[in-house]
C-alpha cells in the first residue's frame, strides 16, 4: 500500500514538473525507468543551474498494481425536528368541531429528503426539505381529539417529533 501511495505521488510529481518550464531552468526534467530483478527503478532528474535533483522509487518486481474504489457516503438520520409553535382553533358545530391545527417545527438537519405530516398515525402531506410549517384543517367528533408528529426522513431513515393531541371541546 505504501508503495503504491509512494509510486502515484512521484507521477504526480513527473507530471507537474513535466509540464513546467520556470525560469532558470535548463532543459526539462527526465525521467527513465530501469528494469532489474528486484523491480523498477524510477528516476526523475531536474536540472536547475549547475545543481542536479534524483528522485528515485523504487518498487518490487511482484508487486500488483491496487486500485481502491473512492469511498461511498454512509447516509446517516437526520436529527428529530422539534416542535417549535403549534396552535389550534376550533369552529365548533353539531356533532364536534372543525380545527385548524397549526403546526411549526425546527429544521435541525441538513440531509433531509423531505418531511411528513402525519395525523392520527396517517401520513396528511409530504413537504420539501427545509420545510417548517404546516396548516391542517380536520372536522373532530365530540369527545374525540387528533393527534400530530412530524417526521423528517431521507433514502434509508426517519427521525418522528413528540405527539401532539387536542381536540375540539
Amino acid at each position: 500500500m505504501k508503495t503504491f501511495k509512494l509510486l502515484s505521488i512521484y507521477l504526480s510529481l513527473v507530471a507537474v514538473l513535466s509540464a513546467c518550464t520556470l525560469p532558470g531552468i535548463s532543459g526539462s526534467p527526465n525521467q527513465t525507468t530501469d528494469q532489474n530483478p528486484a523491480g523498477s527503478v524510477a528516476t526523475l532528474t531536474s536540472q536547475v543551474n549547475p545543481i542536479q535533483t534524483q528522485i528515485a522509487i523504487i518498487t518490487p518486481a511482484n508487486t500488483v498494481p491496487v486500485v481502491i474504489a473512492s469511498p461511498m457516503s454512509t447516509p446517516f438520520p437526520p436529527n428529530t425536528p422539534v416542535w417549535s409553535v403549534y396552535q389550534y382553533t376550533c369552529e365548533l358545530a353539531d356533532g364536534g368541531g372543525t380545527m385548524t391545527m397549526n403546526l411549526t417545527w425546527t429544521d435541525s438537519s441538513n440531509n433531509e429528503d423531505g418531511y411528513k405530516v402525519y395525523r392520527n398515525k396517517q401520513v396528511i402531506a409530504t413537504l420539501a426539505p427545509n420545510s417548517t410549517y404546516y396548516v391542517d384543517v380536520a372536522f373532530v367528533a365530540a369527545g374525540k381529539t387528533l393527534s400530530y408528529s412530524v417526521e423528517a426522513f431521507n433514502q434509508d431513515w426517519q427521525a418522528s417529533s413528540s405527539t401532539i393531541t387536542y381536540g375540539c371541546q
